[in-house]
């Protein structure tokens, strides 16, 4: 949602992430799409800051040579999440480095 030059809400035209459930719906279907959901309990700041960092591969996107036959659809968005469940803190055993359920790298 867009602010005006007064900090007003603009109104509501349509969610782009409801259009791209929509249009990814085919290419669902089909084992074609491409897509990643992931959440992170940061600071609004932060999440402003992510937000034009993710605007300029928006930017690079709309910058691409326009060739071939298939159009493809591209969605990126960032929003808060009320209520969303906290994960526990994993457990550490002393001593221990790496185990079955080590899922990290390194």
């Amino acid at each position: 949602v867009g602010e005006s030059a007064q900090d007003e809400a603009l109104p509501l035209d349509f969610n782009d992430l409801d259009v791209a459930a929509e249009e990814s719906q085919q290419a669902y279907q089909a084992h074609r799409l491409w897509s990643f959901i992931r959440h992170a309990r940061i600071p609004p700041e932060r999440a402003a800051e992510f937000w034009t960092e993710a605007m300029a591969l928006v930017h690079e996107f709309d910058r691409l040579p326009r060739s071939g036959t298939i159009a493809y659809g591209f969605v990126i968005g960032i929003y808060p999440i009320r209520d969303y469940p906290v994960l526990p803190e994993p457990e550490r055993r002393s001593g221990s480095r790496g185990s079955a359920s080590d899922h990290s790298i390194g």
